[in-house]
């Protein structure tokens, strides 16, 4: 039997450095209490924008609808969207191990709702760190990570997605910036787990004929329900959502023959 090809990727030393750059910054900002002058500042900032912007922007964080967008990519970059399941269940696991230990208020839990933009249904609790931050930066980093190297640049894209929606949390009133620092950073340190552990597993278990493919197949079946039945963060995001369910059906089209018919 011949050996496998071995999945060609290489991680600099830096990015073991990355989810150190957002702890800095608030640590900073931690010293000089800046959080609440921050917060009020961008969130004012960005309501001059579209409130839809803001609540599309969110559901790149929300695991459902990442979800949806991310099994595309078993039609052309299995490596990656196995790296980003991965990082999503460490991200998971930071995230509620994390708000167990801080248990902060978010902003409308501590501001008078008056003085701030807040759309739709105010959160008050849970505030540290942004799960939806954290979801956004692990999936980023595991997809932009667990491409060789020589292909990374067109990819850096998803990075500016992850920010987009770090600052949306703020946009909607649901999160203080220091929420958003330190989601990024547990997020970055997901991904990068994801995308190291995904070089470990056998190209053989990454083909859409095996196992694991069956499994993803039957859980895009529940994405799709949620979709289509739920609303996701946001009621507004309703027909957003109706174009994802879209897209993983397309998704189904492409795949379904490889997962199911093929006998290899």
């Amino acid at each position: 039997m011949s050996q496998e090809p071995k999945y060609a990727l290489s991680f600099p030393l830096w990015i073991y450095v990355l989810p150190i750059w957002p702890l800095i910054i608030y640590g900073i900002d931690v010293y000089y209490d800046q959080d609440q002058y921050w917060f009020l500042s961008i969130n004012h900032l960005t309501s001059q924008l579209p409130d839809l912007l803001w609540t599309n922007l969110s559901l790149f964080g929300n695991g459902w609808s990442v979800f949806a967008i991310a099994f595309s990519l078993l039609i052309f970059q299995r490596k990656p969207f196995y790296a980003a399941v991965i990082s999503g269940v460490f991200a998971g696991i930071f995230s509620h191990a994390a708000k167990a230990i801080f248990d902060t208020n978010r902003p409308a839990g501590v501001l008078d709702h008056s003085v701030f933009h807040i759309i739709e249904q105010p959160l008050t609790h849970s505030a540290m760190p942004s799960g939806h931050t954290m979801t956004a930066f692990s999936i980023a980093t595991a997809i932009y990570f667990s491409i060789p190297p020589l292909k990374r640049g067109p990819w850096s894209f998803v990075f500016f997605i992850a920010m987009a929606t770090g600052l949306s949390r703020i946009a909607v009133g649901a999160h203080w910036p220091e929420d958003v620092l330190v989601g990024s950073s547990l997020g970055m340190t997901a991904g990068i787990i994801g995308a190291i552990l995904v070089c470990k597993i056998p190209d053989r278990f990454l083909e859409l004929s095996v196992w694991p493919a069956k499994i993803v197949f039957l859980s895009s079946l529940i994405c799709f329900y949620l979709l289509i039945t739920t609303k996701i963060d946001f009621a507004i995001n309703f027909n957003t959502q109706i174009a994802l369910a879209i897209l993983i059906t397309l998704t189904w089209v492409k795949i379904f023959p490889k997962i199911f018919l093929d006998k290899h």
